[in-house]
């Protein structure tokens, strides 16, 4: 299994901005593939968007941008940071839609992006049944049978886009836990996810590789260290935070905690 981190190139800058850090809308976004070329999309923003279709850097992984480019997605919540990358994809063949009811709801209602895309290039609804009472649900992506994908509910912040009065519901924001069926391998991503409790870390604990965010900047020193403590205790070979790193000690030794920050590009075979 292969994990690649995307976040949009290294896009030049107008005259006289400087580069800032890593905004939320430029996380949560990665490619998962089997390594034999077959991938799918977790999440897309409108740089990665942009990235697929020109950024040559990406040619050296097998799959992810030729042959037409990847059209198969999962989406793990409704934010428009992780969303709003649908439309780019507008011209192509169908795009295979992994998402929840609540998340399907919220793009054909509260953000109508799947109307629209069903003009042009059609969108495949492949449903994640976390819904109501179940909380956890195990489903297979099309064209990656050594791959199995389990959606994990999670509670998330409300984007607010969402219509006032909108109540939250079950499949909102999920996690995923991939095991690799060939090499026993898993992996545990879960963009967005602010903070974990017990259930979260009990999935945590079985990953070979955990991608998630760090607690925000306006976090209290106390919560971001024991977050730290806590991330970087479990056993995961490769510990991966997404981001924002503004809360946690600056020039802090992440390589000496076992923490990679993630950066565009990365990729993590396992």
């Amino acid at each position: 299994m292969k994990v690649v981190i995307l976040r949009g190139g290294a896009a030049p800058l107008r005259p006289g901005r400087a580069a800032g850090p890593v905004g939320t809308a430029q996380r949560g976004v990665m490619a998962l593939g089997d390594n034999q070329g077959r991938w799918v999309l977790v999440n897309m923003s409108p740089a990665v968007a942009h990235q697929l279709d020109s950024d040559r850097l990406l040619d050296g992984h097998l799959g992810l941008v030729d042959g037409g480019g990847v059209r198969a997605l999962v989406l793990t919540d409704a934010q428009i940071d992780h969303v709003g990358g649908l439309l780019s994809l507008r011209n192509g063949a169908p795009i295979d839609l992994y998402a929840t009811p609540a998340v399907f709801e919220r793009l054909t209602t509260s953000m109508p992006v799947l109307p629209v895309l069903q003009h042009y290039c059609g969108v495949h609804w492949r449903v994640v049944p976390v819904a109501g009472d179940r909380q956890v649900a195990s489903f297979q992506v099309d064209g990656l049978p050594t791959l199995e994908f389990t959606a994990v509910a999670m509670r998330m912040a409300t984007p607010p886009h969402l219509s006032r009065g909108q109540q939250h519901q079950v499949g909102d924001g999920i996690a995923l836990a991939v095991r690799d069926l060939a090499s026993g391998q898993r992996v545990f991503c879960a963009p967005g996810l602010p903070q974990f409790g017990a259930d979260e870390v009990d999935w945590m604990r079985q990953a070979d590789c955990l991608l998630v965010d760090g607690p925000e900047p306006t976090a209290p020193p106390a919560l971001s260290r024991r977050w730290l403590a806590q991330f970087a205790g479990l056993p995961a070979r490769h510990k991966v935070m997404l981001g924002p790193a503004g809360a946690l000690p600056e020039g802090g030794d992440w390589a000496g905690h076992g923490i990679t920050l993630a950066h565009d590009g990365l990729a993590i075979e396992l």
